[in-house]
């Protein structure tokens, strides 16, 4: 990516916006979910409570639009962002993974005395405590086992969708995930924690055809995948903090 560049939600470019980054992003390490107890007595220190998960972190870009369209530009980009779920966000600075953003805080838009075609937005975005690899990669996966490597330290929640009918089971490093009644073919999101069926533009909720227990999750290093029916499709969603 150039030097300033950015897309976001896979959809606008910065190229679009005639809009670079101007800062080189500020962007916080996140916060592990702590709860320390220092009330017991006669402890020499705080126990010490993990929730296993991380707060949001902090983004502050401050952005530069060209051009007659900055303002309507601006607006094109704020609207993007504000849909009230996250949006995929890449940067110049860290072009090999993808954040997931939202807004929270006020911005503000400056015009410099020197020019009346630009403008520059400063604003703070919150994104979610992972960053994803990009791009996005994608297996394909019949009844023979395969494997998957995870690249990154940290335990991947994958997207998964499975092409057959009737009783299916998807065995992960020696994990059986069943399911029963297959009509066709069945999605999961491991993040969402949801299971359904797409019937052409409706999507019909399937949770009760997955055998009840946790969801498919892919660890560091090497995933041993196997499908008893039909051709799994998984998008890993490896990421890193």
């Amino acid at each position: 990516m150039e030097r300033g560049s950015f897309v976001l939600g896979h959809q606008l470019t910065s190229d679009q916006l005639n809009a670079r980054i101007l800062n080189y992003p500020t962007i916080a390490v996140p916060e592990r979910k702590m709860t320390l107890n220092t009330s017991p007595v006669g402890i020499d220190r705080a126990i010490l409570f993990d929730d296993g998960a991380y707060n949001n972190r902090d983004i502050q870009l401050i952005i530069g639009f060209e051009g007659k369209q900055a303002d309507s530009n601006i607006q094109k980009f704020l609207s993007v962002l504000d849909t009230g779920k996250y949006i995929d966000f890449q940067m110049y600075s860290d072009p090999d993974y993808t954040y997931q953003v939202i807004r929270q805080s006020t911005g503000t838009i400056a015009r410099p005395n020197y020019s009346d075609g630009y403008r520059e937005l400063t604003i703070m975005l919150s994104a979610a405590p992972y960053r994803y690899v990009a791009p996005a990669q994608t297996e394909t996966i019949t009844t023979l086992i395969s494997t998957l490597v995870n690249p990154t330290n940290y335990v991947a929640k994958p997207y998964i969708k499975i092409v057959g009918s009737g009783s299916i089971t998807l065995t992960i490093n020696g994990t059986d995930y069943r399911f029963s009644n297959v009509t066709g073919s069945i999605e999961l999101d491991s993040a969402m924690q949801n299971v359904w069926h797409t019937n052409g533009k409706i999507i019909v909720n399937e949770n009760a055809k997955m055998a009840i227990g946790p969801f498919p999750t892919l660890k560091p290093g090497n995933n041993n995948i196997n499908l008893s029916a039909g051709t799994v499709t998984i998008e890993p969603r490896w990421r890193t903090l």
